[in-house]
């Protein structure tokens, strides 16, 4: 195994990250080196990150990560969809990540890839213009699509934003055909 890959804003890094990194390394194997890329001075919803990009990643490599690469701010600032589509990409690029760890609320890997599988289906798009076009915002018409398709159980985990985020990186996986396995901490 070459390395594992972590996305992560780290805004600060704090215990939940260092508990993710550890879970992972403590699953897969302790001497596996930790890429994580990291949103530089502006992160997620354009808002500008408490500290700078550069004492971030010094916090990361003091926390056991051994790489830190910048998601570019197109990137970093956009829809959950392009912030994975990016980061699963940049990893993918490496050429060394094997493993993508990120975190969720519901901690199973097989549901988040149903959906991320629902997702990407040509009847999930139909639902979707279906309820967009009863005046559903996004968010509401893509769980109210799901829900016809897999359920509410399932599509209830849409409401939780690393659920809906580990949705994305597995969609991005799935396009990108990187061969990089995802698992969720």
């Amino acid at each position: 195994m070459g390395a594992i890959g972590i996305v992560a804003e780290y805004n600060p890094f704090h215990t939940g990250h260092a508990l993710q990194l550890a879970r992972t390394r403590e699953l897969l194997g302790a001497d596996l080196p930790a890429v994580a890329v990291m949103s530089g001075n502006w992160v997620q919803q354009a808002d500008c990150a408490i500290a700078d990009k550069w004492t971030r990643a010094r916090l990361a490599l003091m926390g056991g990560v051994d790489l830190v690469l910048e998601l570019p701010t197109v990137g970093a600032v956009s829809s959950a969809e392009s912030f994975a589509r990016g980061a699963a990409a940049l990893l993918a690029r490496t050429g060394v990540v094997d493993v993508l760890s990120f975190g969720s609320e519901c901690g199973e890997v097989d549901k988040l890839q149903r959906i991320a599988l629902c997702l990407n289906s040509p009847v999930y798009e139909a639902g979707l213009r279906r309820f967009g076009g009863e005046g559903m915002p996004f968010a509401a018409a893509r769980q109210g699509a799901v829900c016809g398709l897999l359920g509410q159980e399932l599509a209830g985990l849409l409401s939780s934003p690393n659920n809906n985020l580990g949705v994305e990186y597995l969609r991005a996986l799935d396009s990108l055909d990187s061969g990089m396995c995802p698992m969720t901490v």
